[in-house]
């Protein structure tokens, strides 16, 4: 393991990534994906009721959208800050601004492949950091907000039969993965099944690195502490979600149902490896608002407005948002990725 075993430093792992870019993916790689939701999306659309679905578009109630617009936003602002504390706790110092910057530039590459980790090269590169810290803060931060989001959909599921199962299989799953990332006991044998894995073994040196910042950082106070702000991030997005099913439908979809449907499909939409989760999170939500006793073509209506609201308005601010920190922290091109050094590769071979 690396020279930070025992936990009593963070990984001195460094430069182990260069920064590449999007592009030197095969185009391939970086559009089938995307078009694939894109096709899931319009095949629902046409194949459950088109024009109940046009009528809901028209129907929609402008006079929400500022609100719509503040609590999407809101939320990548409530990201940023929550990161900022966990990136502290990994040694990686930014101004509190600078990283909800940085973390508002991310979105607007969050549908492109690995775009999920660009606001973790982005500080890496702005703070000459270590980018495997960066990852490290980012993977908890999601692992606590996916926890407290199944919190708040438990009062929804409990209103269903048979829901109680199906609600520990969750809290069990999330867990376990930070127990099997954190637990050294139980990390050995992840460990081990890694690196006897083809196509993972290879990826055992970062393995190393973040399992060792990761169990720094859930046994820092500050980790659960700040969690309050997990939980405000999460009812930001659920009530995104509830403000457009109120300008769509108003009266149809409570809060506490909306928990629900919002937990579910953000599950499944990270389930589906597709990158934003795009086609199966739409899917998901049609398919439980439906089961609530919402017309199909208002529940597809609300489903692709949601994202629009959500996603759309992300990549807007995180334009914008990129040519900012581009010009104050001199930061590289959108669409960056790390990518591997080769004296890395070889030095994660030999170790494995």
């Amino acid at each position: 393991m690396s020279s930070a075993t025992g936990h009593l430093q963070h990984s001195r792992y460094r430069r182990t990534f260069r920064i590449g870019h999007i592009k030197d993916l095969h185009w391939l790689k970086s559009l089938i994906p995307l078009l694939i939701g894109v096709a899931a999306i319009l095949a629902l659309v046409l194949a459950i009721d088109p024009a109940s679905f046009a009528v809901a578009i028209r129907r929609f109630n402008l006079a929400l959208l500022p609100a719509i617009v503040a609590v999407s936003v809101g939320y990548y602002v409530l990201q940023g800050i929550r990161w900022h504390y966990l990136l502290v706790d990994v040694g990686i110092r930014m101004r509190m601004r600078d990283v909800v910057l940085l973390t508002l530039a991310g979105q607007a590459t969050s549908l492109l492949p690995l775009g999920e980790l660009t606001r973790a090269v982005l500080v890496a590169e702005a703070a000459k950091a270590e980018f495997g810290a960066a990852v490290a803060a980012e993977t908890v931060q999601e692992l606590l907000y996916m926890f407290v989001l199944i919190l708040f959909a438990i009062p929804g599921l409990l209103a269903l039969p048979h829901a109680l199962g199906g609600i520990a299989v969750v809290v069990i799953f999330i867990v376990g993965i930070i127990a099997g990332l954190t637990w050294c006991p139980l990390y050995r044998w992840l460990r081990l099944a890694v690196s006897k894995t083809p196509l993972l073994k290879r990826t055992l040196h970062q393995v190393d690195e973040i399992h060792n910042d990761l169990t720094i950082l859930m046994r820092k106070p500050g980790t659960l502490g700040w969690s309050w702000l997990s939980a405000l991030q999460a009812a930001a997005f659920i009530s995104t979600l509830w403000l457009v099913a109120q300008a769509v439908a108003p009266g149809q979809l409570t809060w506490v149902n909306a928990a629900l449907v919002f937990a579910v499909s953000s599950v499944a939409g990270l389930l589906s490896l597709i990158p934003g989760g795009i086609g199966a999170y739409e899917g998901s939500i049609i398919g439980l608002l439906v089961g609530l006793g919402i017309n199909p073509g208002v529940a597809a209506a609300i489903a692709i407005l949601q994202r629009l609201a959500s996603q759309g308005v992300a990549t807007a601010v995180g334009l914008v948002s990129y040519e900012i920190a581009r010009r104050t922290l001199h930061i590289s091109g959108l669409g960056t990725l790390p990518v591997r050094t080769q004296a890395a590769a070889d030095t994660a071979v030999a170790l494995a």
